[in-house]
């Protein structure tokens, strides 16, 4: 099981550096939903949260 894990490890490092990646965090962030857009990203944000 250990070696899959290091298969693994080894495997996310080649695609994306540590260096590289992106810190995803919580937050209490809450997205205003009475504002108005004429993209589809707002609605499908909204939808992911």
């Amino acid at each position: 099981m250990d070696m899959e894990i290091d298969q693994q490890v080894a495997l996310d490092e080649a695609l994306v550096p540590h260096a590289s990646r992106l810190r995803i965090r919580k937050s209490n962030f809450r997205l205003r939903l009475h504002i108005t857009s004429k993209e589809s990203t707002l609605q499908l944000a909204h939808d992911v949260l």
